[in-house]
């Protein structure tokens, strides 16, 4: 698994690069134009360009994300890998290798933890309670029938004891 994210992360930084190229213009520059000449010389300077995302990037992103998110998982049968592969497929196309759209969804994960920490003792007490009163309703019922059962035993012995004599 470290292989694979090392191939996907290198394939992140393959996908980002800088294309050179040349870009020709024609410039009637004060130079070389003299003056009542109508012919231009045209000029070749080098460009430069920085390419941000590209399908290789797409392609490492997508490879680290399934990677983590299936190492989060013990059991990766082959459906829960697509799964995972469809999911990483779609954000990667989302995200694009922007910083803050990362961040968003950071800030979105951040939120749910915060409200998990929160919420989760909260509903802790108004289970325990609600178990409280269904176990003491229970236990009134036990010993009603408890109560029923040596009441009937009683009699039994009442009525074989006064059979017997």
């Amino acid at each position: 698994s470290p292989m694979v994210i090392a191939l996907g992360i290198f394939a992140m930084y393959r996908g980002r690069r800088f294309i050179a190229g040349a870009s020709t213009t024609n410039d009637a520059g004060a130079d070389s134009a003299v003056a009542g000449d109508s012919t231009t010389d045209a000029v070749t300077e080098s460009v430069i360009q920085y390419v941000e995302w590209t399908w290789t990037f797409l392609f490492g992103e997508t490879l680290v994300m399934i990677s983590f998110i299936s190492n989060s998982f013990e059991n990766q049968p082959t459906a829960l890998l697509a799964v995972f592969s469809a999911i990483s497929f779609v954000l990667s196309l989302w995200l694009r290798g922007r910083f803050w759209r990362y961040a968003t969804i950071l800030g979105f994960e951040g939120i749910i933890a915060i409200l998990v920490v929160m919420a989760f003792p909260i509903m802790e007490m108004i289970l325990e309670s609600i178990v409280d009163e269904k176990m003491r309703k229970v236990g009134e019922k036990i010993r009603a029938h408890d109560i029923r059962m040596k009441e009937m035993l009683k009699r039994k012995k009442q009525e074989s004891g006064s059979d017997s004599r």
